[in-house]
């Protein structure tokens, strides 16, 4: 757990402002299903990270309406892999469980300044690399 969360922490920019929207953890052998309300005016940053036993990466898929995409997130890495959503309609953040799975799925949502948007700026959508 707390090698997970210094890679929440990792992840985190000052230069960002981020304000927390929501923060959780859960098992790898429950998965994640959360649905995020994204109103206001500021994009969303999703930090998210896994530390698990004999589990090298798990899958996140990024929805809102007809967009989806799949990116996979490294477990047991020093920093939490980081996603832009841009504020709009709800988004859907989803892994699917891992059966007999140990370890745990930590995730952050916040804001941040329209500034710090760094690379993609809708990670729902995708963005040519």
């Amino acid at each position: 757990m707390r090698r997970a969360e210094r890679a929440l922490g990792a992840a985190s920019d000052s230069d960002a402002r981020p304000e927390l929207v929501d923060t959780a953890s859960t098992f790898v052998a429950s998965g994640m299903d959360r649905k995020h309300t994204a109103h206001g005016d500021r994009p969303y940053l999703l930090s998210i990270t896994c530390d698990t036993y004999g589990i090298e990466e798990l899958t996140l898929t990024l929805s809102r309406g007809d967009q989806e995409q799949a990116y996979g997130i490294g477990c047991g890495d020093r920093e939490a892999d980081r996603f832009s959503i841009p504020a709009g309609e709800s988004f859907t953040a989803q892994v699917d469980p891992v059966e007999n799975g140990t370890g745990l799925i930590l995730w952050r949502l916040d804001t941040i300044a329209r500034d710090a948007v760094e690379g993609c700026d809708d990670d729902i959508d995708g963005c040519d690399s």
